[in-house]
């Protein structure tokens, strides 16, 4: 049976291709026939011509046999779709205005989608490359007062909670990605570096492809093992296979290789961290979380990763962590208390980031394309009505439903398949943007079209075919002949056929509402972050790092059993000794040194105010720190609001002072004067208080110190001002130093000069420490915004899209409106009615359709506040922020009225004569 059933498909397929051949043998046939049945007839002695005529009777309808005998044959259904792909062709190009309209709209619907679709194939569509990834989840620490916080937790609770768990396979930890200075190995870096406990390797089911993993012993002070990424072994250590056993330094600390991790293997450090812009860690180092440095519950880097048991469930694991976390809370009451845990799957906390980014974007682009079907659905179901005589014609000839309508749903199809295919072309074009906005997520450099995305972009297209060419395809199978062939068929459009065209102007209009004022909230937002100046003068600024390693005893001595460091007074010399080396080179107008330069951050400190109550521990006063050069302020152009700046005056032996931000000041201070007063800083959380207190000697202007958004209360110190002893790795920012150079003219013209001197005079005062991050300010505060900018763009591209879109669908219903009244207008005119009267009339529609739409899509965009809220990125604007709402509604109808004043034109310009005698 299967045989014979291919045997005849490959007849069939055959009689496709020597089609000719096979009528010419069918004709061939036919002709023997009658001429042997004509024959027969003259034997019995009738004359030729009649029995010519006898055997054609008797043999019957030979185009029906023809078409009985190609049915054997042939496959039909082709021949159908092959001649209905020809018509539709052919009907599309006697319009191409109408072709155009409806091809550009969805090739930007198709194209925004497939492009966003390829991001996110690229970045979320892809199991983790690791063991079963579906058994690990992630712990973190919440706020009972906050449930949906997310906080790393003390590391010393990982020991805690192996022993006390029985859901959990096992629980390994990776610190936060971070950078670090590399040397001894060539020129001194930065390289990715990332922390982990011995048995994260183990945990997540990858081993070194060479050597082992370090173990927790081999974590000190001086002397540590490491693993390294393949790609670190092949570019610095030219795939040497004697690798094993090298050392090099990071931060000081001496670094013996004991492995080398497969290729491919980039830890978390490209998902976990924004902080790397999506670049893969190179070097692991043991970190040991039963440490007693790390009995204090204060140090707070590193993130739990636990593999669940099998058959045990992420809501099972949440219920046992619960109870230890209640465990937790009374057996380290100042650490954990009002503090809980929460598991999460590992896949959403590694795309969390991702997942922020571009659902958004990919709800946007389904809007645009379903803007785009309702308004080819509009201009199609418009274009059918307008054919009604013709599908009359076919029906009353023997056409079946069927088959009218399958000749609009290939058209449909053609259209599609056109707008498919300049929707990829576009999609190329979107996927640029898309890169850049990607920026930090992981792949995000590796954005492509591919064999799945194409797929999708065909799947896409058959789905949009079908949701636009449906209604007009049953619209069409439904003829009425007595009216559609009744000659003196009126030309108003009756109510029932214009509702549903005005239902569907009506929704474009509402989505097009919906995507604008999510892009309304973000624009909002940005111009909120970029129109506040920065603060200072970024013109003409060069910047460069200059961090002094954490682990060099040359400059940093651990004190044995405690968390605490002595800084040698190196530090202090080499940061005076290089900024009067600066000073001093040709170009350089002035220079200064801040511990992290605006706007990437800066640490934070509690303080107390000498001379009042003291405060709960929980509501003392908190200030964000950084440690400055006495001319840092000067070289930037901060203002000084009152008070004095820091001067060189202010050593070790003067009185300790500190400069405040006004948003300080009016903070803690809004009925005093600051000047004078004396506050003691705090290291948190390990709530150790500075051996000094220190007096707020000037208040300066506002800084945009932690990011463009928003003003922060800022203290500053002089590096010249600080204790011998840190605690708690609070020395991390007198070691920091960020070099801030004003140059006398445009920076561009030094900067290579500049630079190529710094680094030799670094070198000349310490070969193995670096100069990195090398940029003008301008780049910094350009850098740091260019992701959320074009974000913006981005949406707005798309929100721009569903704008001309819903235009194209009020301009094809007035326009069709007013074609179906053209005989309607005429009388009016004749009647006496004046050309603005006819002008309103059409006007009003279109301007009471986009009043409708824009009403229903406030509605909508109210109901999807709480979504816009979390997923947007909102900086002081609120979901439903009046002005953003106002703004957009009168854009939208701005449009939707330009959009009605060419068809509402032309109404004006209809000649009475002409319409009446046309009917």
């Amino acid at each position: 049976m299967p045989n014979e059933w291919l045997t005849e498909a490959w007849l069939r397929a055959k009689a496709l291709v020597k089609r000719k051949r096979l009528e010419r043998d069918l004709e061939e046939e036919l002709q023997f026939h009658l001429a042997m049945r004509a024959e027969k007839n003259r034997a019995l002695g009738i004359e030729a011509k009649d029995a010519q005529a006898a055997a054609r009777r008797r043999f019957g309808n030979a185009a029906l046999v023809k078409e009985d005998c190609r049915e054997m044959w042939t496959f039909t259904w082709i021949e159908t779709l092959w001649q209905d792909v020809r018509y539709a062709t052919r009907i599309l190009a006697k319009s191409p205005g109408f072709a155009a309209v409806m091809i550009f709209s969805l090739s930007l619907g198709i194209g925004a989608n497939t492009a966003v679709f390829s991001a996110l194939n690229t970045v979320m569509l892809h199991a983790l490359p690791y063991e079963h990834p579906e058994n690990l989840a992630t712990i973190w620490s919440t706020q009972k007062t906050d449930p949906g916080s997310e906080d790393l937790p003390p590391i010393a609770e990982v020991t805690d909670w192996k022993k006390q768990n029985h859901v959990f396979a096992d629980i390994a930890a990776i610190g936060v990605p971070d950078r670090a200075t590399l040397t001894d190995l060539g020129e001194p870096g930065l390289i990715q570096i990332q922390s982990a406990t011995p048995n994260f390797f183990d945990l997540v089911g990858v081993q070194p492809a060479m050597g082992r993993v370090f173990r927790a012993e081999e974590s000190q002070d001086q002397f540590q093992t490491v693993v390294i990424s393949d790609a670190f072994w092949r570019n610095r250590f030219n795939s040497d296979p004697g690798v094993l056993g090298k050392t090099f330094r990071i931060e000081g600390v001496v670094s013996t290789v004991v492995g080398v991790m497969p290729a491919g293997f980039t830890g978390f450090a490209p998902w976990y961290s924004p902080s790397t812009y999506g670049k893969a860690t190179e070097v692991w180092n043991p970190v040991n979380p039963e440490s007693a440095q790390y009995a204090k519950r204060s140090d707070h880097w590193i993130m739990p990763v636990a593999r669940l048991k099998p058959a045990v469930t992420v809501a099972q694991a949440q219920l046992e962590i619960e109870v230890i976390a209640r465990g937790m809370e009374q057996a380290y009451p100042e650490s954990n208390k009002g503090v809980g845990e929460k598991v999460v799957p590992l896949y959403d906390t590694l795309y969390k980031g991702a997942r922020d980014k571009l659902y958004p974007l990919l709800g946007a682009v389904g809007f645009v394309l379903l803007i785009g079907c309702v308004n080819v659905a509009n201009l199609m179901l418009s274009r059918t009505e307008g054919r009604r005589k013709e599908y009359s014609v076919r029906a009353s000839l023997g056409a079946s439903r069927r088959r009218l309508m399958q000749q609009l749903l290939v058209e449909s199809g053609l259209l599609t398949w056109i707008g498919g295919l300049l929707g990829v072309l576009l999609s190329f074009l979107g996927i640029r943007l898309l890169r850049v906005m990607a920026k930090g997520l992981p792949d995000a450099e590796s954005i492509r079209i591919n064999g799945r995305v194409l797929l999708f972009a065909a799947g896409l297209s058959v789905l949009t075919a079908l949701l636009f060419g449906l209604a007009p395809a049953i619209r069409a199978a439904r003829p009425d002949l007595n009216d559609a062939l009744r000659e003196g068929e009126s030309r108003t459009s009756s109510r029932n056929r214009g509702r549903t065209r005005y239902l569907l102007v009506i929704s474009e209009v509402a989505l097009a509402m919906v995507l604008l004022v999510g892009a309304g909230l973000m624009i909002n937002s940005l111009l909120r972050v970029l129109l506040p100046a920065p603060g200072f003068d970024a013109a003409n600024v060069l910047t460069m790092a200059v961090n002094l390693p954490g682990n060099e005893v040359k400059y940093v001595e651990k004190i044995p059993g405690k968390d605490m460091a002595r800084v040698s007074p190196k530090v202090t010399a080499f940061r005076q000794q290089l900024l009067e080396r600066v000073a001093a080179m040709p170009g350089v107008e002035s220079v200064g040194m801040i511990s992290i330069i605006p706007p990437l951050g800066a640490g934070m400190r509690s303080f107390s105010i000498l001379g009042q109550p003291a405060s709960l521990p929980d509501n003392r006063p908190e200030g964000f720190l950084n440690e400055v050069s006495p001319s840092y302020f000067r070289a930037m152009k901060i203002p000084l609001k009152k008070g004095r700046y820091l001067e060189e005056s202010d050593r070790e032996s003067a009185p300790w002072a500190v400069i405040i931000s006004e948003t300080l000041a009016s903070r803690y201070f809004p009925n005093d004067d600051p000047i004078g007063q004396q506050i003691l800083l705090r290291c948190e959380p390990q709530r150790v208080d500075e051996e000094r207190p220190r007096q707020i000697v000037g208040v300066v202007g506002e800084v945009k110190q932690i990011g463009m958004g928003g003003l922060h209360p800022l203290l500053y110190e002089s590096f010249l001002q600080q204790p011998e002893v840190f605690q708690g790795g609070s020395e991390i920012l007198h070691l920091w130093g960020g070099l801030v150079i004003r140059t006398t003219s445009v920076v561009a013209a030094h900067e290579a000069d500049i630079t190529t001197s710094v680094r030799q005079a670094v070198k000349e005062m310490d070969p193995d420490q670096p100069v990195t991050d090398v940029s003008t300010m301008d780049d910094v505060l350009g850098n740091f915004m260019s992701s959320s900018e074009v974000y913006v763009v981005v949406l707005g591209v798309f929100a721009g899209m569903a704008v001309v879109l819903a235009a194209i669908g009020v301009y094809g219903v007035l326009s069709y409106f007013v074609n179906q009244r053209t005989r309607e207008m005429g009388i009016r005119f004749a009647l006496g009615a004046q050309r603005g009267d006819v002008f309103v009339l059409v006007a009003k529609l279109g301007l009471t359709l986009a009043g409708t739409g824009v009403a229903t899509g406030v509605l909508l965009a109210l109901g999807l506040n709480r979504f816009t809220a979390e997923h947007f990125w909102l900086f002081h604007v609120k979901a439903t922020d009046p002005a953003t709402y106002a703004a957009v509604g009168i854009l939208l109808v701005s449009i939707s009225l330009l959009a009605c004043y060419i068809p509402a034109r032309r109404a004006t310009k209809v000649d009475p004569m002409t319409a009446l005698r046309h009917e």
